[in-house]
């Protein structure tokens, strides 16, 4: 008899790592988008606040939006937890490397060292050349990705320095176009 528990037992953790396996790409993607609200959250608490940048109200408070984001990510993610939870998702996502799988990691690491170093270089020469790189991973030929990547760091810079009054970071450069 205690062995048709075990057997029982083995078989539901069976089922359980099948259905990992068969999502795989959507776990993961899940744990990504699960860890940005995590990651707003924590640095609202810490960093805003010891710059005393996360009080006052909705207009002087720099950590609001941030939070109204990480609380409409946060239901999203759940959601979508508890989909993959019940097998409610329709296709399979197999860990497995497809045509696109490796243009998508080569570019997510591209955007992690443009995270990594904008402290360093500044918003200012890190994204154009990030914009601009994208572009051609994804097939844009040279001189329309350059032009592209431009005009998108362009655009930005004055919607959010010139327009918002938003400090971008300056980096080692200390370079600002639109204050």
């Amino acid at each position: 008899m205690p062995a048709m528990g075990a057997t029982a037992g083995s078989r539901e953790w069976e089922d359980v790592m099948i259905r990992l396996r068969c999502y795989a790409y959507d776990w993961i993607t899940w744990l990504m988008f699960a860890a940005i609200p995590v990651l707003i959250f924590w640095q609202s608490a810490i960093s805003l606040a010891e710059q005393d940048a996360a009080s006052g109200g909705p207009l002087e408070n720099a950590a609001f939006y941030p939070r109204v984001v990480a609380v409409f990510m946060s239901v999203i993610v759940v959601a979508q937890g508890a989909r993959l939870v019940l097998g409610r998702v329709r296709q399979n996502s197999a860990f497995r490397v497809e045509k696109g799988t490796r243009l998508a990691i080569a570019l997510t690491l591209l955007f992690v060292v443009y995270l990594i170093t904008l402290p360093y270089i500044g918003f200012h020469i890190a994204t154009p050349i990030l914009c601009a790189a994208m572009m051609r991973g994804l097939g844009v030929s040279t001189v329309p990705a350059v032009l592209g990547g431009v005009t998108l760091w362009l655009g930005s810079s004055y919607v959010f320095e010139g327009l918002l009054n938003v400090v971008l970071p300056v980096g080692m450069f200390n370079l600002a176009i639109f204050r």
